[in-house]
């Protein structure tokens, strides 16, 4: 889940609430805490004045902070992710010990302002059971907002933009893998947000000019849980997006695994899941470059690099494999197959694959996407498929690292 993000999910529509599902024993609700506007936390230090966004593991909420006189986020875990944050076999979160870790480790690398400010943690018993709440940095809306604030449904960013946010990104990356020890492998558009430049007037402005809400669910909730709306905070108190205003962060360590230790094996969106993931070999940072050249390519043209399907034939995997062969107009190397503990689920022993045969309709060449359907010009069509075609190799040692990508000449021109 995004920190910060606003966006609904189908969860809220199915249990009849309009986000979350805050239903006393919902089959929906895995003990999402109900925060109420006006509502105070540790032992009043935190007043909750905004909510900001909810995921599938949390709700998130701006409050003041009357010990430093400053606006923080609170990140509240459902019950059930604050019970898997807990040390042992069934651990799959280790977000608290992340952010501390982020921190820490070195704020002077230049990546360290692309990662998340870490305030605080503390525990607290709610109707469903014990949260875990992360106080960290408030920020403002995320990089899907900005995808989305383009009219008649274009969800293209333009390419300076891009560069500009994947720069930034980069850096952040680096410093996550180089100096905390982290694979994020959950890079999506709503774990990417912006700071805002001076929080303080921007909270203050906001309040007053679009002050915070609940849903008038009429009888259909009974008091005294009441749904309150999403709303994210601008980057300023004018409405239009400066560029020169996107400081970009990387949000949302609550799926992310240190580089030797992993909670689980199979991680990433699954649009965005990288190779090595989908055929069992043993992966690390380099799941981190996969996941952002996908992410830079649907930026750029407005929708999935990958969109894979079952078919009659084959599985949803093996479409993906297969569609990944199409785009990047390349098969994977069979000493990269010998190695991975699932080959012979999707490949014969020549290297070609099991079930797989053809696309009536296969997924364009990487090229043929640039030119056809982003806003770059044609000269830095080729500069952008060489920078894409630089994270998305099949072979995960073959892909550039985040200190190579900084320097890629595309981003040269980004400020």
């Amino acid at each position: 889940m995004s920190s910060h993000s606003s966006a609904a999910s189908s969860a809220g529509s199915v249990s009849g609430f309009p986000e979350e599902d805050l239903r006393s024993g919902g089959r929906h609700n895995p003990g999402y805490f109900p925060a109420r506007l006006g509502q105070t936390l540790q032992e009043g230090r935190y007043c909750i004045v905004r909510k900001l966004g909810w995921g599938q593991y949390s709700n998130v909420w701006l409050a003041r902070d009357r010990g430093e006189e400053s606006f923080v986020a609170l990140k509240i875990l459902t019950c059930e992710a604050t019970g898997t944050m807990s040390p042992g076999p069934n651990q799959r979160s280790d977000e608290q010990r992340m952010l501390e870790k982020i921190g820490s480790a070195q704020p002077t690398h230049p990546g360290f302002q692309h990662t998340l400010k870490y305030h605080d943690s503390f525990q607290f018993k709610g109707p469903h059971g014990m949260h875990c709440c992360l106080v960290t940095e408030a920020l403002g809306y995320s990089l899907d907002y900005l995808r989305k604030s383009r009219d008649e449904g274009d969800r293209r960013v333009p390419p300076s933009i891009v560069k500009k946010v994947v720069k930034q990104v980069l850096l952040g990356l680096d410093y996550l893998h180089q100096e905390c020890g982290i694979v994020h492998s959950d890079l999506k558009h709503d774990n990417i947000l912006f700071r805002p430049r001076d929080l303080q007037s921007v909270v203050a402005h906001e309040l007053v000019s679009s002050p915070s809400v609940t849903y008038d669910c009429g009888t259909e909730v009974s008091l005294p849980i009441v749904p309150v709306v999403s709303q994210c905070l601008p980057l300023s108190p004018n409405p239009s997006i400066h560029e020169r205003l996107l400081d970009a962060v990387i949000a949302d360590v609550g799926h992310s695994h240190w580089q030797d230790h992993h909670f689980q094996e199979l991680i990433q969106p699954s649009a965005l899941r990288a190779p090595e993931v989908i055929l069992g070999y043993p992966w690390s940072t380099q799941v981190d470059i996969w996941n952002l050249g996908c992410l830079v390519t649907e930026l750029l043209i407005g929708f999935w690099l990958f969109e894979p399907n079952i078919e009659k034939l084959w599985g949803y995997e093996e479409d993906h494999l297969a569609r990944m062969t199409e785009a990047l107009e390349a098969s994977f190397e069979p000493s990269f197959l010998d190695r991975c503990a699932h080959r012979d689920k999707y490949f014969k022993a020549d290297g070609s694959f099991a079930h797989f045969t053809a696309h009536e309709e296969p997924t364009w060449p990487l090229r043929k996407l640039l030119e056809t359907f982003s806003e770059l010009g044609e000269e830095e069509v080729q500069s952008a498929e060489r920078f894409v075609r630089r994270c998305l190799r099949l072979t995960p040692e073959e892909r550039a690292t985040t200190k190579e990508l900084i320097d890629d000449p595309w981003l040269a021109d980004s400020a």
